[in-house]
């Protein structure tokens, strides 16, 4: 019975784990939070009499390099609350208080030269749910929310913090309010808690409750918070209104526009543990530009979610890879219709993005560690003005008025695991489809994170008008060993042929059916000169779901090194030692193209980042073994630290490939004479930042991006029946040369918590043609001197409190 293998192993695996002795995780610590009276003032000084009342967290453990040994400092921690908030006294000693480090850097900057202070709270004492506070030396902020299997780094709570550097180290103290938290409804909390420090100069960093890096599972070794009794929370709402103004020209227009939008961010907390977060009429002209590229494979390209509203707080909708969050307000349907449209003379206006009218989102977990998220989103028509062959001026529908809508559920089980379900619902009125997606997937652990077994199960549905339905499935399965110096892995992934999730979530291609088998053997404990090693072993067979024929089958390696003077080295390798069968690129159903045999090898450098000069470096190469197929590619990232507050870096990167093979670009798939060309492809990505730190709450940052691309033809062939390829006299030009050039610089003012000033200028320009240019330089003139568009901006967002507003008036 096909599938049969994998059915019985996985039932072999799953009680193995249900009867699986659990190893000893360590000794659990215990801190007491005390009640206050009068909330401390958040000064850095710690001068408050009510600090004393707290007995100090200490005894501190090294995490890294040295896992398990003495901190090289102490460290000191108290906490106390009120009904309001939670406030964390710390105080870093430092026998060299003049070599802590103070480097600036705008918030959530993971790259700052400074010392950090980290507490992480997990208020369902779940090893899942965290929400992770940290502070420089210099005081910049920078906080995280984590949910299972997945970090929210883009999530900004709204705390406060002081920091000050004395004789004997440096001191914090926080102020988080539980508004800024989720917390079960409950007379007597029980937390986790963890606090971390981080000495830069040392590159060290300590733990209050040792964390062991033999063992998968960073939250889940915290320690435990108690104390915390018979919290009343005030009401949370807040407004957070915006006004911003644009003047820009396009590339094709001389002219310049002048437009202005306005909206709201609200968040009301329904309870202590929901919350309900909206936007109306939003504004996203101030994220980054996209890095757009020329794509060449039959596959959609993927793009970073930026806008702030759909990045923040989303951790439980990222449940079975199902939401693809840039389907929301992205291009319209009809967009490149219009502009390939050979019956319109002249294009009014031809919007590229949906506007969205607001979007919802309801999320929280509740005492008994359920979870509930709903989300909702809905935009207007969208239409383009054009002029037609008449003269005549026409409104043409490109994308009908769509809501979006998600809902999760999530049950937090015992021993870090989880299991969820979840649908996504896609519906553009009663004359089109409506698609569905629903799915439930689940992680089973051992007590101390050494084994576990998951898996997911998805079913697709699109209801049409005048048709019948289509149903598709996909699932997944994995266990393995997740600890220790050796871990092992099986999985499984089938995706039927008529699985589509592409309405609201993101899927490159369907109809696979893989298994794989990872094997790491990791050294934690330093030894010589080397601090710690990874080595992982992985090897993956797929075939078609429908029908079951061969796709690939590949093995290969990876293997890092970092050693005592922090120096990391890595190794790659890759071999495919059969032909590949793609059944993709020859763009017609049934058809198959086979590639010969392959390997690649390359590897990467990285120095120690305290150095206020250094160059990250990567470097490949690959061969087939027919065809004289080639080809290699070079990274290089320098970075330059000029100050504590000013940091310039670039990223270049170089690939080169010979006599590739694939869809003629620019060609319509046929299904009687499949064309494929012999092709060489180059191309060059160049990306500039520099960014001045005036202070913790003002930047200015600027980042310019060129990306040259060429593909040359050289001959062309007909795929044959089999597979393989005959000559063919055909004679089309299908080579591109294409530049794209692009500048995002943004100054912000962050002049109250949550509010802000943006001023942003955008700058792009491209440019394509069929004749390749060799010259890089000659590229360069010829971008500069194509039709640019500039776009300049400014943007005022205000946080109002409720609560403080009520207070005012009173």
């Amino acid at each position: 019975m096909q599938g049969s293998v994998p059915y019985r192993f996985s039932v072999f695996i799953f009680f193995v784990l249900v009867y699986m002795t659990s190893y000893s995780q360590g000794t659990i610590k215990n801190m007491e939070a005390v009640r206050t009276a009068i909330a401390p003032k958040i000064d850095g000084k710690l001068s408050e009499m009510e600090w004393m009342d707290a007995a100090p967290a200490s005894d501190f453990t090294q995490y890294y390099p040295y896992n398990g040994a003495k901190p090289s400092e102490p460290t000191e921690v108290r906490i106390l609350y009120d009904d309001r908030a939670i406030y964390v006294g710390a105080f870093m000693y430092d026998s060299h208080p003049d070599s802590i480090k103070q480097g600036l850097a705008e918030r959530d900057d993971r790259n700052i030269d400074a010392d950090i202070f980290t507490i992480i709270f997990l208020p369902y004492n779940d090893g899942l749910n965290a929400f992770d506070f940290k502070v420089s030396a210099s005081g910049v902020e920078y906080d995280i929310r984590h949910a299972a299997n997945y970090h929210d780094r883009n999530w900004d709570a709204i705390w406060d913090n002081a920091v000050k550097i004395n004789d004997s180290g440096w001191v914090v103290e926080m102020e988080i309010p539980f508004a800024a938290l989720r917390f079960p409804k409950t007379e007597i909390q029980e937390w986790g808690i963890n606090i971390g420090r981080t000495i830069r100069r040392h590159k060290e960093t300590s733990t209050w409750n040792h964390i062991d890096n033999k063992l998968d599972g960073f939250y889940s070794q915290s320690g435990t918070l108690s104390g915390i009794h018979n919290v009343k929370p005030p009401l949370r709402l807040f407004f957070i209104p915006y006004v911003a103004g644009y003047t820009e020209n396009a590339a094709e227009s001389d002219t310049w526009a002048y437009s202005y939008n306005y909206g709201l961010d609200m968040k009301l907390g329904l309870s202590e543990s929901f919350t309900l977060d909206m936007t109306l009429i939003p504004d996203f002209g101030q994220v980054q530009s996209d890095d757009k590229v020329v794509n060449l494979s039959p596959f959609e390209v993927y793009y970073q979610e930026r806008r702030p509203f759909f990045t923040e707080g989303t951790e439980l909708f990222e449940r079975g890879e199902i939401f693809y969050s840039r389907r929301v307000g992205g291009t319209p349907d009809g967009y490149n219709d219009i502009r390939n449209d050979h019956h319109t003379d002249s294009i009014i206006s031809n919007p590229g993005e949906i506007q969205l009218v607001n979007a919802t989102k309801v999320s929280g977990r509740n005492k008994n560690g359920t979870a509930i998220g709903v989300f909702n989103a809905v935009n207007t028509n969208t239409w383009a003005r054009v002029i037609d062959t008449t003269g005549a001026e026409q409104k043409i529908l490109t994308n009908p008025a769509t809501n979006y809508n998600m809902i999760v559920f999530d049950q937090s089980l015992k021993n870090n695991s989880y299991v969820s379900i979840y649908n996504t619902n896609y519906y553009q009125g009663r004359d089109r489809y409506v698609a569905n997606v629903s799915g439930t997937e689940f992680e089973l652990r051992t007590a101390n994170d050494m084994w576990a077994v998951g898996a997911r199960a998805n079913i697709s549905q699109k209801y049409y008008p005048d048709d019948d339905p289509a149903f598709g499935h996909a699932y997944e399965f994995e266990a393995g060993k997740k600890s220790g110096n050796f871990r092992f892995a099986y999985s499984h992934e089938t995706q039927n042929d008529t699985y589509d999730i592409n309405d609201m979530g993101f899927n490159r291609r369907n109809n696979r059916f893989v298994n794989d088998i990872n094997l790491e053997y990791n050294i934690y404990e330093p030894f010589g000169v080397v601090i710690e090693m990874m080595n992982e072993f992985l090897i993956e067979h797929e075939m078609l779901y429908e029908p079951r024929k061969f796709v690939s089958f590949s093995m290969g390696s990876f293997h890092r090194t970092t050693f005592k003077n922090h120096l990391t080295i890595g190794m790659h390798w890759d071999l495919t030692p059969v032909e590949t069968h793609d059944y993709y690129e020859p763009r017609v159903d049934g058809r198959m193209m086979i590639y010969p045999a392959n390997g690649y090898f390359g590897g990467f450098i990285s120095p120690d980042y305290r150095k206020r000069f250094i160059v990250d470096a990567n470097a490949g190469y690959w061969a087939g073994a027919e065809y004289g197929k080639s080809g290699y590619h070079v990274s290089l990232e320098p970075r330059f630290r000029v100050s504590d507050n000013f940091t310039v870096s670039m990223e270049s990167d170089y690939e080169m490939d010979w006599n590739d093979t694939g869809h003629p670009y620019g060609s319509p798939a046929d299904a009687d004479t499949i064309i494929i060309g012999k092709r060489d492809i180059q191309i060059l990505e160049t990306i500039l930042e520099a960014k001045y730190i005036f202070s913790k709450n003002t930047s200015l940052s600027l980042r310019g991006r060129h990306y040259w691309f060429s593909v040359d033809y050289d001959k062309f062939y007909e795929l044959r029946e089999d597979g393989y390829l005959d000559p063919s006299y055909y004679t089309g030009n299908h080579n591109l040369n294409a530049n794209a050039f692009n500048i995002d610089m943004v100054f912000r003012w962050i002049f109250a918590p949550a509010s802000e000033l943006l001023f942003v200028w955008k700058n792009n320009i491209s440019n394509e043609q069929d004749e390749v240019v060799r010259d890089y330089l000659e590229n360069i003139h010829h971008t500069f001197t194509s039709p640019m568009g500039n776009s300049f901006s400014l943007k005022l967002l205000y946080y109002l409190d409720y609560q403080k507003l009520r207070k005012n008036r009173e």
